[in-house]
């Protein structure tokens, strides 16, 4: 696992991620702005408990309750508070994009998602690309860790290479599952699969196409994680934003694209959700019986 405590990439990090399919840097966040990100986060929790269902801010978990919140996610942080807006556009992260995928990119989309202490479930093995087709394959998302990642409270785990390969089925027949289906995974080796465990501040950073996954929470410590995704300008998504966002295609380095990129692939397009995007925690959980699934 390749890891720096610089902000910008060498020519060898930018050469592991186009191989492997990520990367984890090191110390992007400093303390002062990790500790106020964990404050807002916290809030959030704290307004979920006069919520009773998942709504446009909050997924719950099944055993959310006043007393007791669980939140699964927060939608959408970056419309949601201007410390999260700040991470996505104007941290060192877009400038760190922009070095893998730019130097033109353009804002997808961003998520938090709370792996509580020894409640906090699996997360089953997907790609993002079977979510967000795009007419080319420089899209990507970015992890910031607000808590240390460990093996034991469910870190990130990346098959290397699996971005070169296809992208698989995320349907058992005609339901859309949200991880990769039985029949596909039974032909993955993935004893390969790398765990990310990183320390609070750190970012990884991994290709939509790459197969991933996180283990549920064991441990008596959180594991909160920003996530925010990009995609080169010129990559033109397949599917419309269903959070409707305001920031949803929003330039962060460059200049918007004149004309598009396509790359030969194909592969399954996602439901169109028409009332909303569900969860890949509601899909898995579905898919799975258990209350919920990076």
């Amino acid at each position: 696992m390749a890891t720096t405590s610089v902000r910008h990439l060498t020519a060898e990090q930018i050469a592991a991620y186009h191989r492997d399919g990520y990367l984890a840097v090191r110390d992007v966040i400093d303390p002062t702005q990790l500790e106020a990100l964990r404050a807002a986060t916290d809030e959030f929790v704290e307004q979920s408990r006069r919520v009773t269902s998942s709504g446009p801010v909050f997924d719950l978990d099944p055993r959310h309750t006043a007393e007791r919140p669980i939140l699964r996610r927060i939608k959408n942080p970056a419309d949601n508070h201007a410390l999260y807006r700040w991470v996505a556009f104007e941290s060192p992260i877009p400038a760190i994009v922009a070095e893998l995928i730019g130097p033109d990119v353009k804002f997808h989309h961003s998520k938090l998602n709370l792996k509580g202490e020894k409640i906090g479930a699996p997360v089953e093995w997907h790609q993002d690309a079977a979510f967000y087709p795009h007419s080319n394959d420089d899209v990507l998302a970015v992890g910031l860790l607000l808590d240390d990642a460990t093996p034991e409270n469910g870190c990130l785990a990346v098959l290397p290479g699996s971005h070169r390969g296809p992208v698989y089925d995320h349907y058992e027949g005609d339901g859309f599952t949200g991880s990769i289906n039985r029949a596909d995974l039974g032909r993955l080796d993935l004893g390969r699969a790398v765990p990310l465990p990183v320390p609070a501040g750190s970012i990884h950073i991994h290709h939509y196409r790459a197969v991933h996954g996180s283990a549920e929470n064991r441990s008596s410590a959180p594991r909160r994680l920003l996530i925010n995704s990009y995609s080169a300008a010129d990559a033109i998504p397949f599917t419309p934003d269903t959070q409707h966002s305001p920031l949803y295609g929003r330039i962060v380095c460059g200049v918007p694209a004149a004309q598009f990129r396509r790359t030969a692939a194909e592969w399954r397009m996602p439901p169109t959700w028409d009332h909303g995007y569900t969860s890949i925690y509601e899909l898995q959980g579905r898919a799975s019986g258990a209350p919920g699934a990076m």
